[in-house]
């Protein structure tokens, strides 16, 4: 048996099935990396704007330090006195220096933060009116312009709104970041930042305020002026408890220790008697540097919470870096070891799965056909088991033993199966064995018993004229033979040998004489174009029971009124027999598998038992390497062709002419014969007596009823003489028995309008027949509903009409014989 490779479908391969669970938990397992790489990412993301807002507030603090550092020394000889004798150039150039490194860091802390943009472009917008605050510092400072003239007072103003507008954008800082502790670092440096300015313009205003009341010999703080620096007072406080509130204890530690030298101190007692409108007795330049004290002290605090923020910046990048880069190379690592792992495991088992398949396939496919073949020719119970040991030992599935898990007791399962299907067949095999010696015995039994009749009926007509021998009893003695014939087709397919039917060589003239005889019909058999040759002794009786089926079913599928032609010839070294009918054909399909019945006969099972005899003849075919193939059109007959090799053939003995068989003289006189072949070695015609002559059915019409017509001519032997005579010897002239011979063309057509044409027997009319009023119920399928008719298989449209014809026949034989 061929393997068949069967087409994969749709569905995945092990392999791949044995990979998506696995896929399922690597690609969850990469779903929750993704989300812890997200969350780190999110840290690291948190890490930078931290370090963007850090530097920012750096840039904020560092330009609000040179700002102040500007300012300080205007305030300071103002308060002296000294009018311009200061040198502003430098403190100048840090503060434009600062501004534009500003400048710079805010560009990318917008491009992060685009909040921080209005508010930076609006400290950038004050920065720019520097210029014109400084030419009224200088005008100031020339002696030009007064404290209280418009363009100082704009100018001081422009400087103050700028302090505000930085330490307003540091107080904004603190939102824009997720990490608590940056938060709170950023808290701190806005509280501290804006703590240092209000000190700074407390600085300014007392020290101005304690040198005007100098001046004016005051004893007592005006209120609007204490007001003013009791509110900036408060404001103070108020960020200094914000900033505790908000710094770490290394920033808390650092601002403490600052405010206690012993200026703060100064500073701190000259703005409690301030605020309680008195006097204090300090300078207003002792003032003027207490103060600075605190706010230098403001501004170490202000560089320490820096610090200290840009080292948790760092390492909060440093962490958030460290942990993406460990999180990445872990999801990285386990998504490739648990793809490696899971294709090497699914390699593995797949190796194993296929080997269990390739030996299961090859069990299958090839031990088991190899097994079941040779069983099934066992000819005894010893071979069937010598057979079954040889075959389990190769079906046994080898398997690894370093594993031992499901694919294991899978194969000890088809190994299993593989074992049953072996016992089964040897179970059929010898229960084969069994029913084939069943049927030898009864076959031989059923010959011997059908050869006692045979020999009784030819006892009987044994000396008895052949004209005197009843037509039942040459029936009885065909159906004998028919009889005889199948219980020798049951023992050839049981696997026995029937009787020899010759001792010798015979011609192919007695082998087709001798198998027209064996049917029923076989006076409408035409042999033409004999070929002369001889066959040996076994294909010679074997080619007799082929033929014999063939002519059969020839007869048995065409009309009665038809001939069956057989015509033999050569081709090379093969000699062909055709036999041709003009019955109603065949469908291709049925035929094609008739053809392959033939070309591969099998064995006899109940769906064959119909078509023995198909089976008798391939099996004998394949025996003599003889081809038997039909040919058939629908309507026009059906053609077998019976090529005989080379191989049969007999040669000529030198000098010797073996007689052909012929039987005994009751055997010859109750034979049928075809319609142009004499009776062997009686010169006889095929009018002789003892002739079968078929009953064809035609029309009949009022008046005297025609005598029958012939199926055939008349009859010759080979080939018509030059003086008319016949080619066995016979008269050519003679009358033949019967009517004379007119050319039939009787088809079913005719037979259906015979049957319509209105005719008399013995002056009555015969009755019209309804269509299907006398049939029995069921004996045909029922019309369709909705008018589509009786739904008839063509098959077995071909039988009943078929023994439609028969009955017909048979019903004008059995007229004329009364």
């Amino acid at each position: 048996m061929a393997r068949k490779s069967r087409q994969r479908t749709s569905r995945l391969p092990i392999r791949m099935q044995l990979m998506l669970p696995i896929a399922a938990a690597l690609m969850g397992m990469l779903v929750l990396g993704l989300f812890q790489t997200v969350t780190v990412w999110d840290e690291y993301q948190n890490a930078t704007d931290a370090e963007v807002l850090a530097e920012l507030s750096e840039g904020l603090d560092d330009a609000l330090d040179r700002h102040q550092s500007e300012l300080r020394p205007v305030v300071t000889s103002l308060i002296n006195g000294g009018g311009g004798q200061f040198d502003s150039a430098v403190a100048r150039r840090e503060t434009d220096a600062a501004f534009e490194a500003l400048q710079g860091i805010s560009d990318s802390a917008v491009a992060r933060f685009p909040e921080l943009g209005n508010d930076m472009r609006t400290l950038f917008e004050k920065s720019a009116e520097f210029e014109t605050a400084r030419l009224a510092f200088d005008a100031l400072a020339n002696g030009d312009a007064e404290y209280g003239d418009d363009e100082v007072v704009a100018a001081f103003e422009v400087y103050r709104e700028t302090a505000d507008q930085i330490v307003g954008v540091a107080a904004i800082l603190p939102r824009l970041v997720n990490d608590a502790q940056i938060s709170a670092h950023l808290d701190s440096l806005a509280a501290v930042m804006e703590a240092g300015r209000i000190a700074g313009q407390i600085q300014f205003t007392v020290a101005a305020d304690l040198a005007v009341l100098n001046e004016q010999g005051a004893v007592l703080v005006s209120r609007q002026t204490l007001g003013e620096v009791a509110s900036l007072a408060g404001e103070f406080d108020q960020q200094i408890t914000e900033f505790r509130a908000n710094a770490s204890n290394e920033t808390a530690t650092t601002y403490k220790n600052a405010m206690e030298s012993q200026e703060v101190k100064d500073a701190q007692t000259a703005m409690g008697v301030y605020l309680r409108g008195n006097i204090p007795t300090i300078s207003p330049a002792g003032f003027l540097d207490a103060q600075g004290a605190i706010v230098a002290s403001l501004d170490a605090t202000r560089d320490t919470v820096i610090a200290f923020m840009q080292d948790d910046v760092n390492a909060m990048r440093e962490a958030a870096s460290r942990t993406l880069l460990t999180t990445f190379a872990l999801v990285l690592v386990l998504a490739l070891t648990s793809i490696i792992s899971a294709a090497m495991l699914a390699r593995r088992i797949s190796l194993r799965v296929d080997g269990v398949r390739e030996a299961t396939l090859t069990a299958a496919y090839d031990t088991l056909p190899k097994t079941v073949a040779a069983v099934s020719q066992a000819a005894n119970a010893n071979e069937v088991d010598r057979l079954l040991q040889a075959a389990k030992r190769q079906t046994v599935l080898q398997t690894d033993s370093r594993y031992a898990d499901e694919l294991d007791s899978l194969a000890e399962a088809f190994s299993a199966a593989h074992h049953q299907a072996l016992r089964q067949t040897a179970n059929q095999a010898l229960l084969r064995i069994d029913v084939e010696a069943m049927m030898k015995t009864l076959a031989r039994r059923g010959q011997s018993l059908i050869r006692r009749q045979q020999q009784v009926m030819e006892a009987l007509v044994e000396g008895t004229p052949a004209a005197s021998i009843p037509d039942e009893w040459r029936s009885v003695y065909h159906l004998l033979a028919r009889m005889r014939r199948n219980e020798e087709n049951l023992l050839l397919l049981a696997g026995g040998d029937p009787q020899r039917r010759y001792n010798h060589p015979a011609g192919l003239e007695a082998i087709i004489r001798d198998a027209v005889a064996e049917i029923e019909d076989a006076g409408r058999v035409v042999v033409e174009n004999q070929v002369g040759a001889r066959l040996e002794t076994k294909p010679a009786g074997d080619l007799v029971r082929i033929l014999a089926e063939l002519l059969d079913n020839a007869a048995s599928y065409s009309p009665p009124t038809q001939s069956v032609r057989v015509t033999s010839r050569r081709s090379g070294s093969e000699i062909v027999i055709s036999i041709a009918d003009d019955g109603i054909g065949l469908a291709p399909e049925p035929m094609a598998a008739i053809n392959r019945r033939l070309a591969e006969p099998t064995q006899l099972n109940s769906e064959l038992t119909a078509t023995m005899g198909l089976l008798v003849v391939g099996r004998l075919a394949a025996e003599h390497s003889i081809s038997v193939q039909l040919h058939s059109t629908m309507g026009k007959g059906t053609l077998a062709l019976v090529r005989i090799p080379a191989s049969a053939h007999a040669e000529d003995p030198v000098g010797l002419a073996p007689a052909d068989r012929s039987g005994t003289a009751a055997q010859l006189a109750l034979s049928a014969r075809a319609a142009n072949l004499p009776v062997t070695g009686t010169g006889a015609e095929t009018g002789a007596p003892g002739a079968v002559e078929p009953i064809v059915p035609r029309p009949r019409r009022a008046g005297a009823v025609p005598e029958p017509l012939p199926v055939a001519g008349q009859n010759y032997g080979s080939q018509a003489s030059p003086k008319g005579e016949t080619l066995n010897g016979g008269n050519g002239s003679g009358a033949p028995a019967g009517p004379a011979a007119e050319t039939l063309d009787v088809t079913f057509r005719k037979v259906n309008r015979a049957l319509e044409t209105s005719g008399r027997v013995n002056g009555a009319e015969l009755p019209r027949r309804a269509p299907g009023s006398r049939l029995l119920p069921g004996s045909v399928p029922s019309a369709r509903t909705g008018g589509g008719g009786t739904d008839l298989d063509p098959a077995e449209i071909r039988d009943r009409l078929a023994g439609f014809a028969s009955g017909i026949a048979a019903a004008a034989a059995q007229e004329q014989r009364q």
